[in-house]
């Protein structure tokens, strides 16, 4: 039998596709887990079989998770082939020549002083507060020397490939999330660069020319890789800070609309209520347009709360706010002015429109009982309304509302009374 060809990215079929394998192997492994499969084979086949197809799914589940997140930060910041051939000539590293400094990079100053450098490099960050403050232990310590390692191995090794891009921004998401600080960073690249320059062999530094060139690469290479990793850095950094100001605006937003909003009624709070009076009436007074402010109290209410219960009560209160607001217009606003008194502002509604509206209100709240809690509980209302004069300002507003509202329930309750208007007889405002 011929045996299969490698699986290559370009011939992937879809059984061979990770997320496919995966699904299909961890379906085996259960099946093996099961009674009726343990019955069926032998300790020793059942146990081989088993922890085989256990390292196959973590094979395919780590090979999964690379296929995923292969170049998910190029991706994130925009560093596909255009975007990488952009930062190398910003940098300066799309000359010709920078592969072949790579190549002398590793092989003539990394490679064969790589414990020395790594040794001087940590002895003088060790010197350091912020770094021993982040790495405490002798196990991160030694951790931190091995990824040094692998760091330096890969300096300008493929620097124009995505892959090495990506483990650049990954290193700066790590060390942002670990809280290295921006001068700590710039304070390792710069001991890093005189580390390698210091240790350019002599043979090399003979020919000043070539000398000055691979000085030039060091600086070059590690400045792209700076500016990598102090990309993510920011970009993580400034996500942060936009979560936290996103925190804290939706902490304004809710304390501004707790501030705005009655939490029993829903209705507008007392203070927005007279925010809004305070700021409608002078622009409704220059534009010699009607404004009126309706009061409602509901009547008898202490007989509710006697009889059935504050708990009750405030369901009722609620109840009168959802019919309170069933004939507004778009432009009203209602608000609970405290207790059971309510208010409500009619912008470009005159006295006559006005108490029309108001006895809307009052037919519909008596019209059928409120039921709350298997309680059929009748409710009606009285209400005072005013039309602002050009010399009015919100207290006074509010006040003649008041006084007319003290009218309807001493005429009896359940009805509306208007306040005098200027150059307008009660009678006909009586009338309509």
């Amino acid at each position: 039998m011929r045996p299969r060809p490698p699986i290559s990215s370009s011939t992937v079929t879809p059984d061979h596709q990770p997320g496919f394998q995966l699904s299909h192997l961890w379906g085996t492994w259960r099946v093996l887990r099961s009674e009726s499969m343990s019955n069926s084979l032998t300790g020793i086949v059942r146990t081989t079989y088993y922890q085989a197809t256990r390292k196959a799914i973590l094979f395919y589940r780590r090979l999964w998770w690379s296929t995923v997140m292969e170049h998910f930060l190029c991706q994130r910041f925009g560093f596909d082939a255009d975007g990488i051939n952009v930062r190398l000539g910003m940098i300066g590293l799309s000359e010709p020549h920078s592969v072949q400094l790579s190549q002398e990079l590793q092989t003539f100053v990394i490679r064969p002083n790589i414990d020395a450098i790594i040794d001087s490099f940590y002895e003088v960050l060790g010197r350091n507060p912020q770094f021993t403050e982040i790495v405490r232990s002798q196990s991160q310590f030694s951790r931190l020397k091995m990824t040094q390692r692998r760091y330096l191995l890969s300096l300008g090794e493929d620097f124009d490939t995505q892959h090495y891009f990506e483990e650049r921004l990954r290193i700066g998401a790590v060390h942002q999330y670990v809280g290295v600080s921006l001068g700590l960073y710039h304070s390792a690249y710069r001991l890093l660069q005189s580390l390698l320059i210091d240790n350019i062999p002599q043979e090399l530094q003979s020919d000043p020319a070539h000398f000055r060139s691979l000085v030039q690469y060091i600086i070059t290479i590690t400045a792209l890789d700076m500016s990598l990793t102090i990309e993510t850095y920011y970009s993580d950094k400034v996500v942060s800070l936009e979560r936290s100001i996103g925190s804290i605006l939706d902490e304004g937003r809710t304390l501004r609309k707790s501030l705005q909003t009655d939490s029993l009624t829903n209705l507008c709070s007392r203070a927005f209520v007279i925010k809004v009076l305070k700021e409608a009436l002078p622009i409704s007074q220059e534009k010699r347009r009607p404004l009126s402010v309706v009061m409602a109290d509901l009547d008898h209410f202490k007989n509710i709360n006697d009889q059935y219960g504050h708990l009750i009560g405030d369901k009722v209160l609620a109840a009168t706010a959802s019919r309170l607001t069933y004939d507004s217009r778009e432009g009203d606003t209602i608000g609970r002015f405290g207790g059971e008194e309510f208010i409500m502002i009619l912008d470009g509604t005159d006295i006559i429109d006005a108490t029309q509206f108001a006895e809307r209100i009052r037919t519909r709240m008596n019209a059928d009982p409120f039921t709350v809690a298997d309680l059929s509980i009748p409710v009606t209302i009285s209400l005072g309304v005013a039309e602002a004069w050009d010399d009015d300002d919100a207290e006074s507003l509010v006040a003649r509302a008041d006084r007319a509202l003290y009218k309807a329930k001493a005429a009896g309750r359940d009805c509306v009374q208007a306040a005098s208007t200027k150059g307008l007889s009660m009678d006909l405002v009586a009338e309509s």
